[in-house]
């Protein structure tokens, strides 16, 4: 046997490393779990401010535990008299070495990708390459190891994306905050890690992502970790990427532009297709790599023509430029945001059911400030200490304005201010104490009552009224109109 008994049941625990969301407690359970009494005291949740850094207490103990277990068991292929081990030995180790291999390349793969974000070639592949093939594909085996180095690496590089992204954005110590980081990953690596790895690490970009919540509670900076940690494969011939990260993260602001100008940007056009198009001009969906994605912010604001031409991208993801009559391919992923509730804009006729389906495979829930802080004066100190070192710039200065912040907040707001405009709202709360010490929430506009309805009216009238304003809204298209009154054309001639 390849493993004595009690190593067996070590292997497995130190192996499911890999497969846990590193957001759950239950992560670090497993690794207290791994070293017993040796294990170091952390945080039920793993966050930027307590750990201060992208490992845990434990993982260097483990690591180095690891190490000295796959030596030990590579002594044993060597021997004179073993024989092959089991299938299911086989797979435990591979699984054993995966996890020491990521741990050995750690921190060379994860200073390349911050300090050199925009580099494609990863001059450590070569000597990866020739661990994995000693250590994986060179021992004896009955069956091929379901691991490959290229695919094995660009997970690992994935894997420090989706890491880096979530941990250094979503801040929080709560277990609401570690929820919502948790979900993000799952967003981008699925709840079943086993089985992205098996058929689904080259799939997601066909799973769209509805990101929901109130406005200023970071919506965009979830798209944007979700989509600079997309699956990109890597040439194991030269050590180099398909594509550089930062290039595959397109945002457009639906709701900041004419509709006219929105069609060219997202499908483009050609030359001559209306007056001012003076050349070809390639849109987003065109110039969007396979590994990218393109983000769709305030979704809910795009009429019903763009809508039509969105729906046919997702089902057949296929599309045509403006003017053109050749159709195009989209190979990329598409991640929408909103602060509405569509599911009641579908029922008032503003927002495609057909569409809305299609957006809402993935959805993600923002959390909003006020629940993160859930009268906590040390999670209050938490987002202001955050926010001090964005608008400050100096560390030591930052803590102490952090201090004198959350010391007037508390006193004239109080832990249960509700935050409308979340971390926005804090940021700026923050900026005008700094100014002038003092901060006024802005006071909602006086609400007057909705007057009571025309009684005089018959119902033929109100009909007539009601089809005659939804006729004007959508510029008097009559198939549009019928769409959305959920009636066929000659009921609406009818009323017209």
């Amino acid at each position: 046997m390849l493993f004595r008994p009690e190593e067996l049941r070590l292997a497995r625990a130190i192996g499911r490393l890999t497969y846990l969301n590193p957001f759950t407690p239950e992560r670090l359970e497993q690794e207290r779990q791994i070293l017993g009494k040796r294990a170091k005291r952390s945080t039920t949740v793993w966050h930027k401010i307590a750990n201060n850094g992208s490992v845990t207490p434990n993982v260097e103990m483990i690591f180095a535990l690891c190490k000295e277990f796959v030596g030990n068991l590579q002594s044993r292929f060597s021997a004179p008299d073993f024989q092959k081990a089991s299938d299911e030995e086989m797979k435990v180790y591979d699984e054993l070495v995966i996890y020491w291999l990521f741990e050995k390349y750690r921190l060379t793969m994860g200073e390349m990708m911050v300090e050199h974000p925009n580099e494609t070639y990863f001059p450590c592949y070569k000597a990866f390459a020739e661990d994995f093939s000693t250590c994986v594909e060179k021992v004896p085996r009955r069956i091929p190891s379901q691991f490959s180095p290229e695919k094995t690496f660009a997970v690992y590089f994935q894997i420090h994306r989706a890491f880096h992204f979530i941990f250094n954005t979503i801040a929080g110590s709560s277990l609401a905050a570690a929820q919502f980081r948790a979900n993000i990953w799952e967003s981008i690596f699925t709840y079943d890690i086993y089985r992205y790895l098996r058929l689904l690490y080259n799939k997601m970009s066909n799973v769209t992502t509805l990101v929901t919540g109130e406005s200023g509670t970071g919506k965009e900076l979830v798209a944007r970790a979700i989509a600079l940690s997309q699956y990109i494969p890597i040439d194991g011939r030269n050590g180099s990427f398909a594509c550089a990260y930062p290039q595959c993260f397109h945002a457009l602001q639906l709701s900041a532009m004419p509709q006219s100008m929105l069609e060219s940007e997202l499908f483009g056009h050609v030359k001559g297709a209306y007056t001012g198009a003076i050349a070809d001009h390639k849109g987003y969906l065109q110039t969007c790599v396979p590994w990218g994605t393109i983000f769709l912010d305030e979704i809910g604001d795009v009429n019903s023509e763009v809508q039509i031409k969105l729906l046919r991208v997702l089902q057949t993801r296929s599309f045509q430029r403006i003017g053109a009559v050749e159709s195009l391919t989209f190979q990329g992923k598409i991640i929408a945001a909103t602060n509405r509730n569509l599911h009641q804009a579908c029922q008032q006729g503003l927002f495609r059911q057909d569409l809305y389906y299609r957006f809402c495979s993935d959805t993600i829930s923002t959390v909003p400030l006020r629940k993160l802080v859930n009268g906590s004066p040390e999670e209050l100190m938490l987002f202001i200490l955050i926010l001090a070192n964005r608008i400050l710039g100096d560390e030591t200065e930052a803590k102490t304005f952090a201090e004198e912040s959350h010391d007037w907040i508390v006193k004239h707001l109080g832990l249960e201010y509700p935050w409308p405009g979340n971390v926005r709202e804090l940021e700026q709360c923050l900026r005008n104490l700094l100014v002038r010490n003092t901060y006024i929430p802005p006071q909602p506009e006086p609400t007057h009552p909705t007057p009571p309805p025309d009684t005089s009216l018959t119902a033929e009238q109100v009909m007539r009224n009601y089809m005659q304003a939804l006729f004007l809204q959508h510029k008097r298209n009559l198939a549009q109109t019928a769409r959305a009154a959920g009636v066929d054309r000659r009921t609406v001639r009818k009323y017209l």
